[in-house]
C-alpha cells in the first residue's frame, strides 16, 4: 500500500515535495507501520523502482533477454511524464546509487559493506544517462536502439576491459 501511494503521489508531485506523513496519509496507515517495513522515503522509491533497476542491473551483466530490457524501455517511454521529473530530481541520485551496487551484485562478487566497484558506478550513471536524455528528447532514437545501448554498457564491466578492481597505490 506504502509503495502503491507513492507512486500515485509521484505522478501529482516532484520527490523532493514528498513526506513521509504525505505516504502515511495516502497509504491508509500508521506512522508506526511505515517505520516498521522502510526507514525513509528513499526506500520507499528503491522498492517502487525495483523492477527497473533489476532490469539495467541484469543489461549490464550481458546476461539479460533483449525482450526483458526493452520491455522496461517500453514502459518508462510510456510513463515519461513521471519518470523524467524523478531521473531529474534527488531521486536520480538514490536510484543511481542502489541501481550501482545491483550491477555490482550482478557482475563479481563484492562484499557487504564494501565500496561498490567503479565499474558498477560507471555503468549506473551510463544507462541512468542516456535514459535521462532519451526521455527528455534530447536524443531522438528507438526504443529499440535505447535498449541495445543499454545491453552495450556490459562492456564497461572491468573483465571485459582487462582492468583489475584490486586496490591500487
Amino acid at each position: 500500500m506504502i509503495v502503491a501511494a507513492f507512486t500515485e503521489l509521484a505522478q501529482q508531485q516532484r520527490y523532493g515535495t514528498i513526506k513521509v506523513a504525505d505516504l502515511v496519509n495516502a497509504a491508509g496507515v500508521a506512522r508506526s507501520t511505515f517505520y516498521e517495513n522502510f526507514r525513509s522515503k528513499d526506500e520507499v522509491l528503491v522498492a517502487a523502482m525495483q523492477p527497473i533497476l533489476l532490469a539495467l542491473a541484469t543489461a549490464s551483466s550481458g546476461r539479460a533477454a533483449r525482450s526483458y530490457v526493452k520491455a522496461t524501455v517500453d514502459h518508462l517511454w510510456t510513463r515519461r511524464s513521471m519518470t523524467r521529473p524523478l531521473l531529474d530530481s534527488p531521486a536520480g541520485r538514490v536510484m543511481e546509487r542502489h541501481l550501482a551496487r545491483a550491477v555490482a551484485d550482478h557482475g563479481i562478487p563484492f562484499g557487504a559493506g564494501s565500496e561498490v566497484p567503479l565499474y558498477a558506478v560507471g555503468i549506473a550513471a551510463s544507462q541512468l544517462a542516456m535514459l535521462r536524455t532519451w526521455l527528455a528528447g534530447k536524443v531522438t532514437v528507438t526504443a529499440d536502439k535505447v535498449t541495445d545501448h543499454l545491453i552495450a554498457c556490459a562492456h564497461l564491466r572491468s573483465k571485459d576491459v582487462g582492468i583489475s578492481e584490486g586496490h591500487r597505490s
